[in-house]
């Protein structure tokens, strides 16, 4: 009983939690820019995964996208989000015993962003391109160094698996927008710029989530070599 009480405690302060940040996340983040968020709520789910079980984390990212979805935004926004929350657990969830795959699924989104932008010599001198290469050279950058820093175990796996969780999710809000709104041009034209801003967002939210569970003690709840490294 004393379990089941904690465990139903803790959810209702995560479900709490998440819809705190998804408010904070809609302040930061400019209307206009569909899609491109900090992903400070990202942190909480991230948060679950390596200390809940698969089941509670679905319920919750449920419970966040409806409630969130019925607070902060509209009905078409929430199956947007449905459909990057759905993607980006499933592919965390899936990696968590591998993260390095994570980083460098994520390492091989940033670079192929950066390639094709390279190579559209149309709009190489538009602002907004520069960005998107500039952000998608970071992203590359940040998925290497989590790479190489994992898979030589000085790294726990948190942000390997939040750098593919972030990618994931972009990826899929801009292809449920595209079959929605029955055009292609979204993934030529946005899908390089949420891959990019997701792998920046992605490190971050990583490095969040990876000390969370380092200050609260719930190194004992991770396999050996995902637990957040102890600072020399």
């Amino acid at each position: 009983m004393k379990t089941d009480t904690l465990k139903v405690a803790r959810f209702g302060l995560l479900t709490a939690l998440t819809l705190i940040l998804s408010w904070l996340d809609r302040l930061v983040a400019p209307d206009m820019l569909f899609g491109i968020k900090l992903g400070l709520a990202n942190t909480v789910l991230l948060f679950a995964i390596y200390t809940m079980s698969w089941e509670d984390c679905v319920l919750l990212m449920l419970v966040k996208v409806g409630l969130s979805g019925f607070l902060f935004s509209s009905p078409t926004v929430m199956i947007y989000s449905l459909a990057g929350s759905s993607l980006s657990l499933g592919i965390m969830l899936l990696i968590r015993k591998k993260p390095q795959w994570g980083a460098l699924a994520a390492l091989c989104a940033a670079a192929a962003v950066f390639i094709y932008l390279q190579k559209d010599g149309n709009t190489s001198s538009d602002i907004d391109v520069v960005w998107t290469l500039v952000l998608a050279g970071i992203a590359c950058a940040g998925a290497l160094v989590v790479f190489i820093l994992i898979c030589t175990g000085k790294m726990s796996g948190v942000t390997g698996t939040s750098l593919a969780g972030a990618v994931a999710h972009n990826t899929g809000q801009v292809l449920v927008a595209s079959l929605i709104l029955q055009t292609s041009g979204l993934l030529k034209s946005y899908l390089p710029v949420l891959v990019a801003i997701g792998g920046v967002v992605g490190c971050l939210t990583g490095i969040v989530a990876e000390r969370v569970l380092k200050a609260l003690h719930y190194q004992g709840n991770l396999p050996q070599k995902e637990s957040p490294h102890e600072d020399e």
